[in-house]
């Protein structure tokens, strides 16, 4: 299969700027779980960065960034991920109890984790499948003053509800962990989410409003941009959604979303507002990409919901929420409310097209995530200038090669980062199979390591050992 398609060639002429905030994904996906491994806690984000940003929670600070990087690209972003003296375990557990929101600097740091042996991943076989025809319809609308009951009730019969099933640790029965949303694009069975809804699952139910009940096949998904697609068999009872075209939104144009917040009991749940912004470059859980922004309610199980214009026509997949909007002057949180970001649908279809023609998107990556180390830091804390490794990937090239937490890189390719951004620009512009010898501080001596890049869709997103950079800490 041909590595570098059209596509992506076209993003990496055009890679994204930084972004302006941070987010994280609300689907509702508590995995049932009490315990929860312990992290390395680590100052270095609140040291580092520019503006106080949370990692997975989503701080919206304006233009006051971190300089945490997760290089997973394929020219179509960095994955940028915050750095604050907060790990999401501090912030929002899976299983939905409350830890506390502040620092943790006297939480023991735990032994140093056994070396885990990275293990080689194998592609699957992809299906290559004919695109179908994305045959949606809008909705009729009797009242052009109000159209949202036509949208809503036209719309709602292609909107579906996701129940998220995991293989169970014991090895029996897979279990309910989690929900989401999704829908029909084509009469064909076509089903679009997001990727992050989807993950790891073991097996996808869908329900439809009518009471309906399908298991769904997996087609594809792209961690990068978020987009899963599913299928399942077509029946005369599906209503494709129309698709709209991003392109054409403008900010302050009506918008509503539909979708299952929290799951079953809350199915089919539509909320309107506008569009707030057409272009927003904003990190969600690590990973940086252009989204529409809209005030239109976003809750856990709504991601991978439709965001329709008001002809009733699909412009954005709901996607990503900010939660906090920083500290006041005594380190309470102070809520952000009104910020929901939504994937373009024009970028979503590319990517959509790409799953079910070849049944993946390759993305070149080395699967860490970096933190620039400047002049002042360097000499603070008595180490070289460069890019520190935050986390590293679970069996990505850099746990292949050796590369570690809390390593500095000082070049790569004979190269000198300046900031963590010359290094995600140069990553960006690679292949899979392309090399990088990185020359490494570590624990006070220098070393080489040459690093082969990977598709990052293969490799997944698993931190290795849950460990996160202490060096400065």
């Amino acid at each position: 299969m041909e590595e570098n398609n059209t596509y992506q060639r076209e993003q990496q002429e055009n890679p994204p700027k930084e972004e302006q905030a941070p987010a994280s994904y609300p689907n509702a996906r508590p995995r049932f779980s009490t315990e929860q491994p312990e992290k390395k806690r680590g100052n270095i984000g609140g040291y580092v960065a520019v503006g106080a940003v949370c990692l997975l929670v989503g701080l919206a600070l304006g233009s006051l960034i971190t300089g945490l990087v997760s290089l997973g690209t394929s020219g179509i972003s960095a994955l940028i991920r915050e750095g604050t003296e907060h790990t999401p375990e501090d912030i929002w557990k899976w299983d939905w109890e409350w830890d506390g929101f502040g620092p943790r600097s006297d939480a023991p740091h735990p032994a140093e984790p056994e070396a885990v042996k990275p293990e080689k991943i194998e592609p699957p076989e992809y299906v290559s499948r004919p695109l179908p025809a994305f045959d949606g319809q809008a909705p009729a609308l009797g009242n052009v003053v109000n159209p949202l009951p036509d949208i809503v009730e036209h719309s709602s019969k292609g909107v579906v509800g996701l129940d998220i099933y995991y293989a169970s640790e014991r090895g029996d029965e897979d279990f309910l962990g989690g929900y989401g949303s999704g829908f029909v694009v084509s009469s064909e069975g076509y089903i679009i989410t997001n990727a992050h809804v989807v993950e790891d699952a073991s097996r996808v139910m869908v329900k439809f409003t009518d009471g309906d009940e399908l298991e769904a096949e997996i087609v594809g998904a792209d961690t990068r941009l978020d987009v899963a697609v599913l299928k399942i068999e077509p029946a005369d009872s599906l209503t494709p959604l129309a698709l709209g075209t991003s392109a054409d939104v403008r900010v302050g144009d009506f918008t509503v979303a539909i979708g299952n917040p929290t799951g079953e009991k809350l199915a089919d749940t539509a909320t309107f507002g506008i569009i707030s912004a057409t272009g927003r470059q904003t990190n969600v859980d690590g990973r940086v990409n252009s989204y529409l922004q809209t005030d239109a309610a976003i809750n856990p199980g709504s991601s991978g919901g439709p965001l329709l214009d008001m002809q009733g026509r699909v412009i954005g997949i709901t996607s990503a929420k900010t939660l906090y909007a920083g500290y006041d002057d005594y380190g309470n949180v102070v809520n952000a409310e009104g910020i929901g970001y939504a994937i373009p649908i024009d970028d979503a279809m590319k990517v959509v097209a790409e799953l079910i023609t070849t049944g993946h998107v390759v993305r070149p990556g080395i699967g860490i995530s970096v933190v620039t180390i400047d002049a002042y830091y360097a000499e603070e804390y008595d180490i070289p200038e460069g890019v520190l490794v935050y986390t590293v990937t679970r069996n990505g090239p850099a746990h292949h090669a050796d590369l570690r937490v809390n390593d500095i890189i000082l070049s790569y390719n004979g190269i000198v980062p300046g900031e963590h951004s010359d290094l995600v620009d140069y990553v960006a512009g690679l292949q899979v199979g392309d090399t990088i010898e990185f020359h490494i501080w570590r624990n006070g001596k220098e070393m080489d390591i040459t690093l082969t890049v990977a598709d990052i869709n293969l490799v997944g997103t698993e931190i290795l050992n849950g460990e996160y950079a202490d060096i400065i800490d």
